[in-house]
Protein backbone atom coordinates (compact mmCIF):
# COMPACT_ATOMS: atom_id res chain seq x y z
CA UNK A 1 0.00 0.00 0.00
CA UNK A 2 1.32 3.43 -0.85
CA UNK A 3 2.89 5.41 1.99
CA UNK A 4 0.66 8.40 1.26
CA UNK A 5 -2.40 6.41 2.33
CA UNK A 6 -0.95 4.56 5.35
CA UNK A 7 -3.70 5.87 7.66
CA UNK A 8 -5.63 4.04 10.31
CA UNK A 9 -9.29 4.87 10.78
CA UNK A 10 -8.81 5.69 14.46
CA UNK A 11 -6.98 8.98 14.93
CA UNK A 12 -6.09 9.20 11.26
CA UNK A 13 -5.82 13.00 11.26
CA UNK A 14 -2.31 13.12 12.76
CA UNK A 15 -1.14 10.34 10.47
CA UNK A 16 -2.59 12.09 7.43
CA UNK A 17 -0.68 15.24 8.32
CA UNK A 18 2.53 13.25 8.56
CA UNK A 19 1.82 11.66 5.18
CA UNK A 20 0.99 15.09 3.79
CA UNK A 21 4.42 16.40 4.83
CA UNK A 22 6.06 13.43 3.12
CA UNK A 23 4.02 14.12 -0.01
CA UNK A 24 4.97 17.81 0.00
CA UNK A 25 8.61 16.81 0.20
CA UNK A 26 8.26 14.46 -2.77
CA UNK A 27 6.27 16.91 -4.92
CA UNK A 28 8.44 19.96 -4.31
CA UNK A 29 7.85 21.61 -7.69
CA UNK A 30 4.05 21.46 -7.48
CA UNK A 31 4.05 22.42 -3.80
CA UNK A 32 6.42 25.39 -4.11
CA UNK A 33 4.73 26.65 -7.28
CA UNK A 34 1.31 26.59 -5.62
CA UNK A 35 2.54 28.21 -2.42
CA UNK A 36 4.41 30.90 -4.38
CA UNK A 37 1.34 31.72 -6.47
CA UNK A 38 -0.84 31.96 -3.35
CA UNK A 39 1.84 34.03 -1.60
CA UNK A 40 1.82 36.52 -4.50
CA UNK A 41 -1.98 36.69 -4.47
CA UNK A 42 -2.14 37.33 -0.72
CA UNK A 43 0.71 39.84 -0.92
CA UNK A 44 -1.25 41.80 -3.49
CA UNK A 45 -4.37 41.40 -1.36
CA UNK A 46 -2.46 42.78 1.65
CA UNK A 47 -1.30 45.69 -0.47
CA UNK A 48 -4.89 46.46 -1.50
CA UNK A 49 -6.14 46.33 2.10
CA UNK A 50 -3.31 48.60 3.20
CA UNK A 51 -3.87 50.97 0.30
CA UNK A 52 -7.58 51.23 1.12
CA UNK A 53 -6.89 52.00 4.78
CA UNK A 54 -4.13 54.52 4.00
CA UNK A 55 -6.33 56.18 1.36
CA UNK A 56 -9.24 56.41 3.78
CA UNK A 57 -6.91 57.84 6.43
CA UNK A 58 -5.60 60.46 3.99
CA UNK A 59 -9.10 61.35 2.83
CA UNK A 60 -10.28 61.77 6.42
CA UNK A 61 -7.35 64.07 7.12
CA UNK A 62 -7.88 66.11 3.95
CA UNK A 63 -11.64 66.33 4.40
CA UNK A 64 -11.09 67.84 7.83
CA UNK A 65 -9.16 70.63 6.15
CA UNK A 66 -12.24 71.52 4.07
CA UNK A 67 -14.08 74.29 5.86
CA UNK A 68 -16.79 76.91 5.71
CA UNK A 69 -15.54 80.42 6.48
CA UNK A 70 -18.17 82.96 7.50
CA UNK A 71 -17.29 86.67 7.21
CA UNK A 72 -19.37 89.01 9.38
CA UNK A 73 -20.45 92.59 8.77
CA UNK A 74 -18.76 95.30 10.86
CA UNK A 75 -22.08 96.05 12.57
CA UNK A 76 -22.10 92.55 14.07
CA UNK A 77 -20.00 92.89 17.23
CA UNK A 78 -17.35 90.56 18.65
CA UNK A 79 -19.57 89.38 21.53
CA UNK A 80 -22.32 88.46 19.08
CA UNK A 81 -19.85 86.52 16.94
CA UNK A 82 -18.63 84.64 20.03
CA UNK A 83 -22.23 83.73 20.84
CA UNK A 84 -22.59 82.24 17.35
CA UNK A 85 -19.30 80.40 17.92
CA UNK A 86 -20.61 78.96 21.21
CA UNK A 87 -23.77 77.68 19.52
CA UNK A 88 -21.73 76.01 16.79
CA UNK A 89 -19.38 74.35 19.29
CA UNK A 90 -22.38 72.72 20.96
CA UNK A 91 -23.48 71.23 17.63
CA UNK A 92 -22.58 67.51 17.52
CA UNK A 93 -21.78 67.78 13.80
CA UNK A 94 -19.06 70.39 14.32
CA UNK A 95 -15.44 69.32 14.73
CA UNK A 96 -13.86 72.72 15.36
CA UNK A 97 -14.73 76.43 15.22
CA UNK A 98 -11.98 79.05 15.00
CA UNK A 99 -12.60 82.76 15.52
CA UNK A 100 -10.45 85.29 13.65
CA UNK A 101 -10.89 88.89 14.77
CA UNK A 102 -10.35 91.90 12.53
CA UNK A 103 -6.98 92.47 14.23
CA UNK A 104 -5.93 88.83 13.74
CA UNK A 105 -7.00 88.98 10.08
CA UNK A 106 -4.88 92.10 9.57
CA UNK A 107 -1.85 90.42 11.17
CA UNK A 108 -2.24 87.32 8.98
CA UNK A 109 -2.58 89.43 5.83
CA UNK A 110 0.47 91.51 6.71
CA UNK A 111 2.51 88.34 7.23
CA UNK A 112 1.44 87.12 3.79
CA UNK A 113 2.22 90.45 2.10
CA UNK A 114 5.40 91.32 3.98
CA UNK A 115 7.28 91.70 0.69
CA UNK A 116 4.91 94.46 -0.43
CA UNK A 117 5.43 97.47 1.89
CA UNK A 118 3.07 99.72 -0.09
CA UNK A 119 0.21 97.29 0.36
CA UNK A 120 0.98 96.89 4.05
CA UNK A 121 0.86 100.63 4.69
CA UNK A 122 -2.57 100.88 3.08
CA UNK A 123 -4.11 98.12 5.24
CA UNK A 124 -6.24 98.84 8.30
CA UNK A 125 -8.50 96.76 10.52
CA UNK A 126 -11.54 98.38 8.90
CA UNK A 127 -10.81 96.66 5.58
CA UNK A 128 -10.77 93.06 6.79
CA UNK A 129 -13.87 91.53 8.44
CA UNK A 130 -13.96 89.19 11.44
CA UNK A 131 -14.73 85.57 10.61
CA UNK A 132 -15.48 82.07 11.87
CA UNK A 133 -13.87 79.00 10.37
CA UNK A 134 -16.12 75.93 10.68
CA UNK A 135 -14.88 72.34 10.31
CA UNK A 136 -17.32 69.42 10.43
CA UNK A 137 -16.77 65.84 11.62
CA UNK A 138 -18.40 64.65 8.41
CA UNK A 139 -17.59 66.78 5.38
CA UNK A 140 -21.10 66.40 3.95
CA UNK A 141 -22.51 68.44 6.87
CA UNK A 142 -20.66 71.51 5.60
CA UNK A 143 -23.40 71.90 2.98
CA UNK A 144 -25.88 72.63 5.77
CA UNK A 145 -23.71 75.27 7.45
CA UNK A 146 -22.97 76.92 4.12
CA UNK A 147 -26.68 77.22 3.23
CA UNK A 148 -27.62 78.26 6.77
CA UNK A 149 -25.24 81.22 6.96
CA UNK A 150 -25.66 82.28 3.36
CA UNK A 151 -28.99 84.00 3.97
CA UNK A 152 -28.20 85.70 7.30
CA UNK A 153 -28.43 89.52 7.30
CA UNK A 154 -25.40 89.90 9.62
CA UNK A 155 -23.19 87.87 7.28
CA UNK A 156 -21.11 89.68 4.68
CA UNK A 157 -20.06 86.57 2.74
CA UNK A 158 -19.52 82.80 3.05
CA UNK A 159 -16.60 80.95 1.50
CA UNK A 160 -16.83 77.22 0.90
CA UNK A 161 -14.46 75.19 -1.29
CA UNK A 162 -17.20 72.75 -2.23
CA UNK A 163 -15.33 71.49 -5.30
CA UNK A 164 -12.56 70.12 -3.10
CA UNK A 165 -15.06 68.21 -1.00
CA UNK A 166 -16.78 66.78 -4.06
CA UNK A 167 -13.46 65.66 -5.55
CA UNK A 168 -12.53 63.91 -2.30
CA UNK A 169 -15.83 62.05 -2.36
CA UNK A 170 -15.52 61.15 -6.05
CA UNK A 171 -11.96 59.84 -5.90
CA UNK A 172 -12.66 57.95 -2.67
CA UNK A 173 -15.60 56.16 -4.30
CA UNK A 174 -13.66 55.35 -7.46
CA UNK A 175 -10.59 54.04 -5.61
CA UNK A 176 -12.71 51.93 -3.26
CA UNK A 177 -14.68 50.39 -6.15
CA UNK A 178 -11.51 49.57 -8.13
CA UNK A 179 -9.81 48.00 -5.12
CA UNK A 180 -12.86 45.90 -4.28
CA UNK A 181 -12.97 44.55 -7.84
CA UNK A 182 -9.25 43.74 -7.78
CA UNK A 183 -9.63 42.06 -4.38
CA UNK A 184 -12.42 39.87 -5.74
CA UNK A 185 -10.26 38.90 -8.73
CA UNK A 186 -7.39 37.88 -6.43
CA UNK A 187 -9.73 35.68 -4.41
CA UNK A 188 -10.89 33.98 -7.61
CA UNK A 189 -7.28 33.48 -8.76
CA UNK A 190 -6.21 32.01 -5.41
CA UNK A 191 -9.27 29.77 -5.32
CA UNK A 192 -8.49 28.53 -8.84
CA UNK A 193 -4.87 27.79 -7.89
CA UNK A 194 -5.94 25.58 -4.98
CA UNK A 195 -8.59 23.90 -7.09
CA UNK A 196 -6.13 23.09 -9.87
CA UNK A 197 -3.43 21.84 -7.51
CA UNK A 198 -5.77 19.46 -5.67
CA UNK A 199 -7.19 18.25 -8.99
CA UNK A 200 -3.70 17.37 -10.25
CA UNK A 201 -2.89 15.49 -7.05
CA UNK A 202 -6.18 13.59 -7.16
CA UNK A 203 -5.47 12.44 -10.71
CA UNK A 204 -1.96 11.41 -9.70
CA UNK A 205 -3.36 9.25 -6.88
CA UNK A 206 -6.28 7.85 -8.87
CA UNK A 207 -5.12 4.22 -8.72
CA UNK A 208 -4.29 4.38 -5.01
CA UNK A 209 -7.71 5.90 -4.25
CA UNK A 210 -9.41 3.01 -6.04
CA UNK A 211 -7.38 0.50 -4.02
CA UNK A 212 -8.30 2.24 -0.76
CA UNK A 213 -12.00 2.07 -1.66
CA UNK A 214 -11.71 -1.62 -2.48
CA UNK A 215 -10.40 -2.37 1.03
CA UNK A 216 -13.28 -0.43 2.63
CA UNK A 217 -11.84 3.04 3.37
CA UNK A 218 -14.47 5.65 4.26
CA UNK A 219 -15.02 8.83 2.22
CA UNK A 220 -13.63 10.98 5.03
CA UNK A 221 -10.62 8.68 5.28
CA UNK A 222 -9.75 9.29 1.62
CA UNK A 223 -10.69 12.99 1.43
CA UNK A 224 -8.94 14.31 4.56
CA UNK A 225 -5.33 14.38 3.19
CA UNK A 226 -6.43 16.41 0.14
CA UNK A 227 -8.32 18.92 2.31
CA UNK A 228 -5.33 19.25 4.63
CA UNK A 229 -3.11 19.77 1.62
CA UNK A 230 -5.20 22.70 0.32
CA UNK A 231 -5.30 24.32 3.76
CA UNK A 232 -1.53 23.97 4.20
CA UNK A 233 -0.79 25.48 0.77
CA UNK A 234 -3.06 28.45 1.40
CA UNK A 235 -1.98 29.10 4.98
CA UNK A 236 1.73 28.89 4.22
CA UNK A 237 1.29 31.39 1.38
CA UNK A 238 -0.87 33.74 3.47
CA UNK A 239 1.47 33.45 6.47
CA UNK A 240 4.52 34.63 4.54
CA UNK A 241 2.47 37.38 2.86
CA UNK A 242 1.36 38.57 6.31
CA UNK A 243 4.94 38.37 7.60
CA UNK A 244 6.23 40.42 4.67
CA UNK A 245 3.64 43.15 5.20
CA UNK A 246 4.24 43.18 8.95
CA UNK A 247 7.88 44.04 8.26
CA UNK A 248 6.93 46.68 5.66
CA UNK A 249 4.31 48.34 7.89
CA UNK A 250 6.62 48.38 10.92
CA UNK A 251 9.36 50.00 8.82
CA UNK A 252 6.85 52.64 7.67
CA UNK A 253 5.84 53.25 11.29
CA UNK A 254 9.24 53.40 12.97
CA UNK A 255 10.83 55.52 10.21
CA UNK A 256 7.74 57.78 10.28
CA UNK A 257 7.80 57.62 6.49
CA UNK A 258 4.18 58.77 6.06
CA UNK A 259 3.88 60.66 9.33
CA UNK A 260 1.77 57.85 10.80
CA UNK A 261 3.86 57.67 13.95
CA UNK A 262 2.83 61.25 14.75
CA UNK A 263 -0.89 60.56 14.44
CA UNK A 264 -0.53 56.94 15.65
CA UNK A 265 -3.87 55.85 14.17
CA UNK A 266 -5.50 54.93 10.87
CA UNK A 267 -9.10 55.05 9.65
CA UNK A 268 -10.44 51.61 8.74
CA UNK A 269 -13.89 52.48 7.41
CA UNK A 270 -15.39 55.95 7.24
CA UNK A 271 -14.64 57.78 10.49
CA UNK A 272 -13.83 54.64 12.48
CA UNK A 273 -10.20 54.74 13.55
CA UNK A 274 -7.88 52.40 15.45
CA UNK A 275 -4.22 52.59 16.62
CA UNK A 276 -1.72 51.93 13.84
CA UNK A 277 -0.05 48.94 15.51
CA UNK A 278 -3.47 47.36 16.13
CA UNK A 279 -4.12 47.74 12.41
CA UNK A 280 -0.92 45.77 11.69
CA UNK A 281 -2.08 42.96 14.00
CA UNK A 282 -5.56 42.94 12.46
CA UNK A 283 -4.19 42.85 8.91
CA UNK A 284 -2.03 39.81 9.67
CA UNK A 285 -4.89 38.07 11.49
CA UNK A 286 -7.35 38.73 8.63
CA UNK A 287 -4.89 37.56 5.96
CA UNK A 288 -4.19 34.30 7.82
CA UNK A 289 -7.89 33.71 8.51
CA UNK A 290 -8.67 34.24 4.82
CA UNK A 291 -5.83 31.86 3.98
CA UNK A 292 -7.39 29.14 6.12
CA UNK A 293 -10.93 29.71 4.81
CA UNK A 294 -9.81 29.91 1.20
CA UNK A 295 -7.70 26.75 1.52
CA UNK A 296 -10.51 24.80 3.12
CA UNK A 297 -13.14 26.01 0.66
CA UNK A 298 -10.91 25.41 -2.37
CA UNK A 299 -9.80 21.94 -1.31
CA UNK A 300 -13.31 20.80 -0.33
CA UNK A 301 -14.67 22.07 -3.65
CA UNK A 302 -11.93 20.21 -5.53
CA UNK A 303 -12.59 17.02 -3.56
CA UNK A 304 -16.33 17.18 -4.21
CA UNK A 305 -15.81 17.90 -7.90
CA UNK A 306 -12.92 15.60 -8.82
CA UNK A 307 -12.74 12.89 -6.15
CA UNK A 308 -15.39 10.32 -7.04
CA UNK A 309 -15.42 8.15 -3.91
Amino acid sequence: MADWFQIKEEGHTMTSLKSLIEFLQKEKVISLSSILAIFISFTLLSFIFTFLVFSNTSLNFLQKQVQVRVFFKDSFGEEQIKQVKSVLENDSRVLEVTYTSKEDALKIFRDLSKNDPVLQESLTTNILPASLEIKAKDVKDLDFFYEDFLGKDFVESVKYLKDIKDKFKYYSTVVTAICLVITLLFFIVSFGIILSTIRINIFQKKDEIEIMKLVGASDDFVETPFIHQGIVYSMVGSFFAGLLFTIILLIIYFTNFLGLRDTNYVYLIGNFRIPYLLFVVLLVAVINLLGYLLGKLGSKTAVQKYLKV
